[in-house]
């Protein structure tokens, strides 16, 4: 079992090669002019790096975090992604739309413990007469975070923390499209999908008493972790975000990441 220590040196190693990794790649980009670059053309260059670390946050930082922290508590983390039947078979696109069109309307026929099993089970059909031809996913379809533990399949995509209805109907379509693809392939095996919405933006109150509609139809815990729920999952150790948040004051007052930063962008 990791000690707090050692997640926190983690989360500080992981979180500062991120960072400079992002700012050298930002860097290396040609911008396009702006009559701002003849008057602050550093504070130009940093806004450049912070407003792209804003709108990424997601794949620049909270995913490779989330990878570091599973691979030091025993995960299988597995760079790639699933990919979906070239023809989805009539039966599992028919279950599929049916589950999405019931959750959207408010129904009460599927929950999401009923939609997993549903899909799974009108996957066993494969068993005995494969899917042979996958491709990759479409857009907006793919996973973020894929692990494996004790023959678990465990499928996460981080998203903002202040979703709209919108996007919390693409959030339940895109975990119920994941099993989808999974057990298209894999009819034996076994998954869980989750999305992941990284920290409580209002902490006095639940998360899911703020969020709109309560966040339906993506249900919470089977469908959706906030915070702790996933980081203390991939590290092994409780409270992993107040340790996340306790690293990045450590890592601001040791000025080891403000240093990089500033020498790269005096060159």
């Amino acid at each position: 079992m990791p000690t707090n220590e050692e997640v926190s040196a983690l989360i500080k190693s992981a979180v500062k090669k991120s960072i400079i990794d992002f700012a050298k790649k930002s860097l290396k980009k040609k911008p396009k002019f702006q009559i701002l670059d003849l008057l602050i053309p550093r504070e130009r260059k940093i806004r450049s790096i912070v407003g792209g670390l804003e709108t990424s946050l997601g794949t620049t930082l909270w995913e490779p975090l989330a990878k570091a922290l599973a691979a030091n508590n025993g995960f299988e983390v597995r760079n790639a992604d699933l990919e979906s039947p070239v023809n989805m078979p009539a039966n599992l696109s028919n279950v599929l739309a049916n589950i999405i069109a019931d959750r959207n309307a408010g129904g009460r026929q599927y929950t999401a413990i009923k939609s997993h099993n549903a899909i799974k089970e009108v996957c066993q059909t494969f068993l005995h007469s494969p899917i042979t031809s996958f491709e990759k996913a479409p857009n907006g379809s793919g996973v973020d975070i894929w692990l494996v533990k004790d023959d678990v399949n465990y499928f996460f995509d981080v998203k903002t923390v202040q979703p709209n209805l919108s996007a919390l109907k693409s959030c339940m379509k895109q975990v119920l499209t994941w099993y989808a693809y999974f057990y298209a392939r894999y009819p034996t095996e076994l998954a869980q999908s989750k999305i992941v919405f990284p920290y409580n933006p209002k902490p006095e109150k639940s998360f899911w008493d703020v969020v709109i509609g309560g966040g339906k139809p993506l249900e919470k815990d089977d469908e959706a972790w906030v915070g702790n729920q996933f980081w203390d999952f991939c590290s092994g150790v409780e409270n992993t975000f107040e340790i996340i948040q306790n690293s990045f004051v450590e890592l601001r007052e040791s000025r080891t990441l403000e240093s990089e930063l500033r020498r790269l962008l005096n060159r």
